[in-house]
């Protein structure tokens, strides 16, 4: 019987050693895969929300800018907030036509929102796009469609944007996601950080 016993107990661990190595291996090989794909849809948004740029690149100077704002962010306002990545936006002369910039609130309805903003040397908001999204299908995920992205589009990014619930908004508003209190306000949070890393952090 104690024979047995170690007998399985051996035969058990290395079913668990030889899964979990057979694990390790395929999570190595799809890492690649998947980092590529992650990279090619943050291109592709980056081309949705700054059309006329030919690339986009960053530098040592961006990332220090973008590690300095993450030390500060908690305490500007804008609640639970991150600067993930700053970007200039080139032409094909290699020109610097303006800036993206990913930010994220991590107080959506269904946890982070991460977006990504391209802004123009006047401050102009050329596109609002999405690069992670986890909201309620019929709410909270509206804000990926033309109707509520579109809308930022061309609007002062000098200061604050500010949503409202209904009504004509302004230049420096947008039409909050009816029914979508928490999307709305980690959409806000999130453009605003971006915002204020643009005038605070690189804009100097």
């Amino acid at each position: 019987m104690k024979n047995t016993i170690v007998k399985d107990a051996i035969v058990l661990f290395l079913i668990t050693l030889i899964s979990g190595a057979a694990l390790g291996v395929v999570h190595e090989v799809t890492l690649e895969p998947i980092a590529i794909a992650q990279q090619k849809a943050a291109n592709e948004t980056y081309r949705e929300v700054f059309p006329d740029a030919f690339e986009f690149t960053t530098s040592d100077e961006l990332q220090a800018a973008v590690d300095k704002a993450n030390e500060e962010a908690q305490g500007w306002g804008f609640g639970k907030v991150t600067v993930n990545a700053c970007l200039e936006a080139k032409n094909e002369a290699g020109e610097i036509l303006g800036y993206v910039v990913n930010s994220t609130s991590a107080e959506g309805y269904g946890g982070n929102i991460s977006i990504s903003v391209g802004i123009d040397k006047e401050d102009k908001i050329l596109g609002l796009g999405f690069l992670s999204i986890s909201e309620t299908a019929g709410l909270g995920m509206k804000a990926k469609e033309p109707a509520f992205r579109d809308q930022f589009t061309g609007k002062d990014g000098s200061g604050q944007i500010t949503k409202i619930k209904s009504g004509a908004a302004d230049d420096t508003q947008f039409n909050a996601l009816s029914g979508a209190t928490y999307t709305s306000s980690a959409v806000e949070n999130a453009l605003n950080t971006g915002l204020k890393f643009m005038h605070e952090y690189v804009e100097q």
